[in-house]
């Protein structure tokens, strides 16, 4: 009977029930630290294990088991997982970090009969590593040319066609971007042998049981099959990131095949009406461009988006029946589509949203260049010559939407009426004459520097005049700047009031 509300929890753990999950999982921690102690071992307590842990036992005893030691031959995420995501069981390490025959688990209730529990648990393990056994031994009795065929007959979608003709459109589009981005002749050979490959493990006995190790089998039979390390490691890679801030590959090739990887798919669902809409996203189409941007921006790789879309269509299209699909994606709508996600990654690092808006409709499309604008303005924007730099070049943009003719045209310095449009004008053309060869940085800071010369400009010119030559002269000299301040960024979408 319990006669205060105060007595509950200690009057539930006389009946071996722990209420409270803080106090279990702090049990579970110190008798596996125990454990370790006692044995110098390492056991990993992953953390997302130990909640799941810590929710399925009211009164949690922690104690060891064995398994046959021969089993350590298989790959030590076969046993990992085996024990992990199949069993609930927490792998053991000696003190170099290498797996042991032995596993920690957690049973509901005390130490009472815990040998038995301890056998019943080792039983049900090797009947699993068994499996797993055969699994392996099976699958090597293949090549991997043997799985590369055998993804002709796995569907990729029904409307795309299949997984090996999606590894056909891979390859090809991993050559455009690995040549794009600068990689070695070495890794261009890795990253055409892996792009030939890298779905095979998809077809083979072990991951048919283990889901979750796609591209990590395949990255250890690939070694076991003579594969470079390159090779082998742009097979595991190409999956990454695997959440939206999972890791990312460390690799070049692995980058630029998860790249490859993740255009195809978001190429071929936008090319068959697949996209997502509202909030509802089956395919994770978001996630694929966004790892497409994490990846792009933790190697500082030059991207022009929409001219690699536009080549990988062309080169796909070329040989439809190899490919098996046409790609009629809208550059645009695709581009978009990333930028929003561009948007979701610039917030997430705390950046303004006037500045991320500034960033993302400007006239660039290379998104190495979107990253590093972004950084400069988020650097800059708390100097004192920020603000009036923004409203002058503001001002010039705004006018200069005025025109009726958006391109710019000629200039005529005779129509000029007084020293502060020439002086304009000679700067402006100084820029504009080595804008091309300038870094980013360069280009703000030459933007600045009109700051002044525009101001002097506007004291001492009415653009808007009534004689047409002067005002589309004026206009035209506007225009210029305009194009040069929004190639860098849509200055006019800052907040500096």
């Amino acid at each position: 009977m319990i006669n205060h509300s105060s007595d509950y929890e200690t009057a539930l753990e006389e009946q071996f029930v722990i209420a409270n999950p803080v106090i279990r999982q702090d049990k579970i921690s110190k008798q596996i630290h125990e454990i370790e102690e006692n044995n110098h071992w390492i056991i990993p307590q992953d953390a997302d294990l130990l909640e799941e842990v810590v929710n399925l036992v009211e009164y949690p005893t922690v104690f060891v088991g064995n398994f046959a030691e021969n089993y350590l031959s298989l790959p030590s995420e076969v046993l990992i997982t085996s024990m992990k995501e199949h069993q609930r069981y927490f792998e053991v390490l000696d003190q170099k970090g290498q797996l042991l025959n032995h596993f920690v688990s957690v049973r509901n209730g005390n130490s009472d009969y815990i040998d038995n529990v301890r056998k019943g648990n080792e039983k049900v393990l090797q009947a699993r590593l068994e499996d797993g056994e055969f699994f392996y031994e099976e699958d090597l009795k293949l090549s991997i040319d043997d799985y590369v065929q055998k993804l002709k007959s796995v569907t990729f979608h029904e409307k795309i066609g299949s997984m090996y003709e999606k590894m056909q459109r891979v390859a090809v589009i991993s050559e455009l971007i690995g040549s794009s981005v600068g990689l070695s002749k070495e890794e261009m050979t890795d990253l055409r042998r892996a792009s030939e490959i890298y779905k095979f493990d998809l077809v083979t006995l072990m991951v048919d049981e283990f889901p979750e190790l796609q591209g990590i089998i395949g990255e250890k039979y690939a070694t076991l099959k003579g594969e470079s390390v390159g090779v082998a490691q742009a097979i595991r890679e190409h999956y990454l990131p695997k959440s939206s801030d999972g890791e990312l590959p460390e690799s070049n090739v692995g980058a630029v095949l998860a790249i490859a990887d993740k255009s195809d798919t978001l190429l071929s669902f936008f090319a068959v009406g697949l996209m997502p809409k509202g909030s509802n996203d089956p395919y994770a189409l978001r996630r694929q461009a966004y790892g497409i941007i994490r990846i792009i921006e933790s190697k500082g790789w030059d991207f022009p988006i929409i001219r690699l879309q536009q080549q990988m269509k062309e080169l796909i299209n070329e040989d439809i029946e190899r490919f098996g699909l046409s790609i009629e994606t809208d550059e645009e709508v695709l581009t978009e589509f990333i930028k929003g996600r561009m948007k979701q990654w610039f917030s997430g690092k705390q950046i303004r949203h006037d500045i991320i808006e500034a960033v993302l409709e400007s006239r660039q499309e290379n998104l190495h260049t979107m990253f590093e604008t972004a950084d400069i303005l988020v650097n800059h924007a708390s100097e004192n010559d920020f603000r009036p730099t923004i409203e002058s070049l503001t001002r010039v943009i705004n006018l200069s939407n005025k025109a009726e003719d958006k391109e710019v045209g000629k200039i005529n310095p005779e129509l000029f009426e007084n020293d502060s449009e020439k002086k304009l004008y000679e700067a402006i053309m100084s820029v504009s004459e080595k804008v091309g060869d300038l870094t980013l940085n360069e280009l703000y800071e030459e933007l600045r520097h009109l700051n002044p010369l525009i101001e002097s400009y506007f004291e001492d010119t009415m653009v808007m005049v009534d004689d047409q030559a002067i005002r589309e002269n004026r206009l035209n000299q506007l225009k210029m700047i305009a194009n040069i301040a929004l190639s860098f960024a849509s200055l006019d979408r800052l907040i500096v009031k």
